[in-house]
């Protein structure tokens, strides 16, 4: 606008400059496009205040996958777990696969899953399972974050689900590995 409140562009100008409002706005960085999950920042956090190296990323909007390695003390074993968090079920699953391989129909399988169903009974907050189809016996734990993510309990788990691996993963690769 001139002195006088004259508009001073031409008409050309001014039909351009919704198209040009409409570039600037899709040039925005992508992290505005596509914000990652609301809590994956803190799992992060807390993973590395755990000393677990996690390697984290997100998989859509709503969804994040993290990979963390637990070295032993002696540092002669690493155990391999993952975290998958998601906004649409408000829940982070936290599991340790590949505990052992006890396929179908193995001579050991009956004894590991005689087995994973008194360890189950005991277990407060984590659980063993089984897949029929491919043998892999998982260990695995779910914090729910409806109203909010509990920083303090997520690493307690993590914690949980990595020692009790360790404690039962010899046992049931043992047991899986057994003639019958």
């Amino acid at each position: 606008m001139d002195a006088k409140g004259r508009d001073r562009h031409s008409p050309a100008v001014r039909a351009l400059l919704p198209f040009a409002v409409l570039l600037l706005l899709s040039s925005t960085p992508s992290q505005a496009q596509d914000p990652a999950p609301r809590y994956l920042d803190a799992i992060r956090e807390e993973l590395d205040r755990l000393e677990l190296a996690p390697s984290c990323e997100a998989v859509d909007p709503v969804r994040a996958r993290c990979e963390l390695r637990d070295v032993s003390r002696d540092g002669r074993s690493e155990l391999l777990a993952h975290v998958v968090y998601s906004d649409e079920s408000d829940t982070v699953y936290v599991y340790v696969p590949r505990l052992a391989i006890a396929p179908a129909g193995a001579p050991g399988t009956e004894a590991v899953l005689r087995r994973i169903a008194e360890l189950n009974w005991s277990m407060l907050a984590t659980k063993l399972e089984w897949n029929g189809s491919d043998g892999e016996l998982r260990l695995s734990a779910v914090l729910h974050t409806d109203s909010s993510f509990d920083r303090r309990a997520f690493r307690n788990l993590v914690r949980v689900v990595i020692s009790l691996a360790r404690r039962h993963g010899p046992e049931l690769s043992r047991l899986a590995a057994e003639e019958g």
